[in-house]
């Protein structure tokens, strides 16, 4: 157990070095996935990369798998500003412990139709034209012991705008360690690592000109980092943690995170959740240093069925600062999700 401890501990310590070295000012290919999907997690601030042990795992940390003691399928939906939503379904299967445990996931970003202006119809061309991105991504985890487990991630994405496709495939490689110390298990992960991806063909670059014939010079699309993010967290139960007295039918958990994202600054997330009966989840978070995420908030219902199946429904809140549409019930930054597991 030791020598698991040392390696979790050199791992934690090493991994951000590569990371902390590439400095890439500007933006990253495929954006769409650091957006957060597991809804329990969202409802705690987005800090779970040390808290999922279910089929959302997929998305916080695939090493979480590993913790999966029932098959899961998951269903979720992201509301997002401008008309966009993100839906996804992902699948958890554990086998034997010598096995493990893998996981499937489809996710598609979708938007409206929008118009086609150009720089001799600003105002449009009649023309309407469509987008989305797509995510394709295989999982596999396994405990190692009672307390440690690792994860893997593999994922085709595709993002289709108009005419244009890019495509690419990322990578990430988690872990989990449940300490014994006040309940707490830390976790780590790096997410969307893999080669640079870009549209492919050309365009006319408006910007510039050939000397002669004055007419735009026609280039290739460049290519465009992944957008590779560094997370480090805890979770912990209330009771055991900070020596609380909650008595048998609520329970608590405390959750922290650390991220450190390529193309952006480091952020730091919190939350909380209050569990009544097991059957009712209260929770609570916040996004520090971000842009324009904020405070979250989130309620989660288990229905406990025959034998070892269950129906979960989670609902969270997602404040996105002066993006959050208010003008409509619907736009607002809703995310649901429904999973069972049996």
């Amino acid at each position: 157990m030791k020598r698991v401890s040392t390696l979790f501990v050199l791992a934690v310590l090493m991994a951000p070095v590569g990371l902390f070295a590439i400095e890439r000012v500007g933006t990253t290919a495929f954006q769409f996935l650091k957006l957060p999907v597991g809804v329990r997690g969202i409802g705690m601030g987005g800090a779970f990369v040390a808290g999922a042990a279910d089929a959302s795992a997929v998305y916080w940390n695939p090493a979480g798998l590993g913790w999966a003691r029932n098959k899961e399928v998951l269903f979720a939906h992201i509301n997002l500003p401008a008309d966009i939503r993100y839906d996804n379904v992902a699948l958890a299967l554990p086998f034997s412990a010598a096995i493990g445990t893998f996981g499937l996931n489809v996710g598609v970003l979708s938007m409206g139709d929008f118009a086609v202006r150009t720089a001799e119809n600003p105002e449009g061309t009649g023309e309407l034209v469509t987008a989305y991105d797509l995510m394709l991504g295989l999982s596999y985890s396994r405990q190692i012991s009672d307390r440690f487990s690792f994860g893997l991630s593999a994922r085709y994405v595709r993002e289709d705008l108009a005419d244009f496709v890019a495509n690419g495939v990322t990578f990430d490689a988690g872990l989990l360690y449940q300490t014994d110390f006040r309940s707490m298990r830390l976790g780590m992960v790096i997410q969307n690592f893999g080669p640079d991806a870009g549209f492919g063909g050309s365009f006319l670059d408006l910007r510039t000109s050939t000397g002669t014939t004055g007419q735009p010079i026609q280039r290739d699309f460049e290519s465009a980092p992944m957008p590779i993010t560094f997370k480090a967290g805890v979770m912990a139960d209330l009771e055991s943690f900070l020596g609380l007295q909650m008595g048998e039918n609520l329970q608590g958990n405390i959750v922290g995170q650390f991220e450190h994202p390529a193309d952006n600054k480091e952020r730091v997330n919190g939350g909380l959740e209050l569990v009544m009966s097991q059957k009712l989840a209260l929770r609570g978070g916040y996004n520090f240093s971000h842009d324009t995420d904020t405070f979250t908030l989130g309620v989660g219902f288990q229905v406990p069925m025959s034998g070892n199946k269950n129906l979960k429904i989670d609902y969270a809140y997602a404040d996105q600062g002066d993006l959050t549409d208010t003008s409509t019930f619907m736009n607002q930054p809703h995310r649901f999700s429904l999973s069972f597991q049996f």
